[in-house]
């Protein structure tokens, strides 16, 4: 194999082993309408959610803004 070609591979697998680990080390956040932890890795329910950077909360599903307040509907 080319070099150029493993070195890709092998810089995209620290860059992703390296997200997870930041991941890991942020505080956890929590609803603002009913305190339970959310989820460490977000996986967004919608589209909007996505590009917003929100969450939607297991327990009671409001959805949850970036900066930690809640999103209207």
């Amino acid at each position: 194999m080319d070099i150029a070609f493993v070195s890709v591979i092998i810089g995209g697998l620290a860059g992703v082993v390296a997200v997870l680990l930041l991941a890991m080390c942020l505080p956890r956040r929590s609803c603002p309408r009913c305190n339970s932890e959310l989820p460490r890795v977000r996986k967004p329910s919608s589209v909007r959610e996505a590009l917003l950077g929100g969450w939607t909360c297991p327990s009671c599903s409001s959805r949850i803004a970036r900066n930690g307040t809640l999103l209207p509907d």
